[in-house]
């Protein structure tokens, strides 16, 4: 592979890769050191071979390099000197475009993990709950409990009736 290639790569996938990092760390710049990290290593020591996509492969490979962050030492003695929530304003992320979207994805971040990242991989990425199982590595039965847990708690902290998303299926 050459850098052209990896330019390539870095164009289709990169946006992608930012805005998951970032619903695991909740943080811009982490983010964005994460999602370069793993272009990195996915240039110098590629092992990706054509049995899926690539961009699974990359989101993969982000998502545990963001787990591994968020296991590490100095990220657990890391002090927060500034609200989180009010930098996601500040920012103008796309995700975030109105006061609606604005409330529905705080409210997301706040949720533990386990929760927050079944929410992220069914309804911003679009798996299905086989796929998340798979890529999570847990039984689908503990993916659906675990969904089903998440829309209760989003409905607890939305407090409204008026979000359609969040009802029991």
């Amino acid at each position: 592979m050459d850098q052209e290639d990896l330019n390539k790569i870095m164009d289709a996938h990169g946006g992608h890769l930012i805005k998951m990092a970032y619903f695991y760390l909740r943080d811009r710049e982490m983010a964005k050191d994460i999602v370069q990290d793993v272009f990195l290593s996915f240039y110098t020591s590629s092992n990706y071979e054509e049995r899926g996509t690539l961009r699974a492969y990359l989101t993969k490979m982000t998502v545990n390099r963001c787990k591994d962050h968020l296991r590490s030492w100095s990220f657990r003695n890391l002090l927060f000197s500034h609200d989180w929530v009010e930098t996601i304003h500040k920012q103008q992320d796309p995700l975030i475009l109105n006061e609606e979207r604005a409330e529905l994805a705080i409210t997301i971040l706040k949720l533990p993990m386990k929760y927050r990242e079944i929410i992220i991989f069914y309804y911003y990425e679009e798996y299905k709950i086989k796929e998340i199982a798979a890529f999570l590595e847990l039984s689908e039965n503990t993916v659906k409990a675990r969904m089903v847990k998440a829309r209760k708690l989003l409905r607890e902290k939305l407090k409204s009736e008026d979000w359609e998303v969040l009802s029991i299926d």
